[in-house]
């Protein structure tokens, strides 16, 4: 009887454990899976648990671009690392004229304007479910041409999801939005060029979609 009450403890006990992880998946931004959320789209940045937007918000409050942010239908939001690879590069590029010369945040400033980070607010509400598996077009605060695309993921040897698997690319539109299997070479100037997103389908409290994009992304150079 004994052997019996504790073996139902402990199938009782792996159940929970079980149940508790399903709850804590965790998104690759770092922040939980819990799609609404109930900060405004600044709050839940400028909160980030593992200050991935630290620099974002320091560009957005720069530009006193808040509001616009909270209201925006989706945020396609840079992190830090995108940002800090825009000044890298910049500041490489100031040294081959100067080795003592440097470039920071202060100097980005004086070189972009407001609509650089508008160009990351787009005008209608995407999510990734219903997004198009062919480039779409969708205007941005800033004015400028950007399209959005689902694309399905290859599955790897041993898969750990039986159901497909896609990634949501926002894209900025150059020379006209390519047609579908484009043969242009990657430094063709006038190829689009795209940003996958790592997070997506968070539901702030201000409304709107909030997507972020790849570490991997370079800010200014999209």
């Amino acid at each position: 009887m004994k052997n019996k009450l504790l073996y139902l403890i402990i199938c009782s006990l792996g159940l929970a454990y079980f149940t508790s992880c399903k709850k804590s998946n965790y998104l690759s931004d770092g922040g939980l899976s819990e799609a609404k959320s109930p900060l405004t789209t600044y709050e839940y940045l400028k909160q980030h648990k593992y200050h991935l937007f630290d620099t974002l918000i320091m560009v957005i409050d720069h530009y006193n671009l808040k509001d616009e942010v909270n209201g925006s239908a989706t945020f396609f939001a840079p992190t830090n690392y995108s940002i800090n690879k825009y000044i890298k590069l910049k500041r490489d590029s100031v040294r081959l004229i100067n080795e003592n010369n440097t470039y920071t945040l202060t100097d980005m400033y004086k070189d972009i304007k407001a609509d650089s980070l508008r160009i990351y607010l787009a005008k209608s509400r995407i999510e990734v479910n219903s997004a198009p598996l062919q480039p779409s077009l969708v205007a941005n605060a800033a004015n400028t041409q950007t399209a959005f695309q689902r694309i399905l993921q290859p599955k790897p040897g041993e898969s750990w999801s039986s159901s497909p698997i896609y990634y949501l690319y926002y894209i900025k539109v150059r020379g006209g939005l390519d047609p579908p299997n484009s043969s242009a070479q990657p430094n063709d100037p006038n190829i689009d060029l795209r940003a996958q997103c790592q997070t997506t389908g968070i539901e702030p409290s201000s409304g709107g979609m909030l997507h972020v994009l790849s570490n991997t992304h370079t800010f200014i150079r999209f």
